[in-house]
């Protein structure tokens, strides 16, 4: 069962306990719904933050530690509905950021940071005029997800 948030138009993220690797949700919202990974559950120290829907819903980002210039960018015209839910995932693995739509294998936005801080939360908003509700999902973290093949005798797992 997911947890219903709702996020005000205030820029202010509510964080949520991260493992796994991967965060998965849905979004009700015009534009700008924006996520935040950090090691620890408040907005200061390192944090990268994902925007999707930004400027007016015209293209999602990726910036760190809240500077510019962001560290990808990608045109996304209507990735956000106030009317109804979208899904994404966002997963971090081996020092990549990637992220992707619900049902797709292929993420649509990566940044590869070289070395990335421990993840343990994802901070959640809505902003510049617009509110949102989520529905986070609250699968196993022990669960195969998205695209990864949990190892299941020796060797490596693999990307599929």
């Amino acid at each position: 069962m997911p947890i219903e948030v709702n996020t005000p138009d205030k820029l202010e993220y509510q964080f949520f306990p991260a493992s796994g690797g991967v965060f998965t949700f849905k979004v009700r919202s015009p534009k700008d719904a924006h996520l935040a990974l950090t090691p620890a559950p408040e907005e200061n120290g390192p944090i990268f933050e994902i925007f999707l829907g930004g400027w007016e819903n015209t293209k999602s980002v990726i910036r760190k530690d809240r500077q510019k210039p962001e560290v990808a960018e990608v045109p996304t015209p209507g990735i956000l509905d106030a009317g109804e839910f979208r899904g994404f995932w966002v997963r971090w693995y081996d020092n990549v950021i990637t992220v992707g739509r619900e049902g797709d294998a292929a993420a649509f936005l990566s940044y590869d940071a070289g070395s990335l801080f421990p993840v343990n939360f994802v901070g959640i908003c809505t902003g510049w005029g617009a509110s949102g509700t989520w529905l986070i999902d609250e699968s196993a973290p022990s669960a195969p997800v998205m695209g990864f093949a949990a190892p299941t005798g020796s060797g490596p797992g693999c990307w599929v």
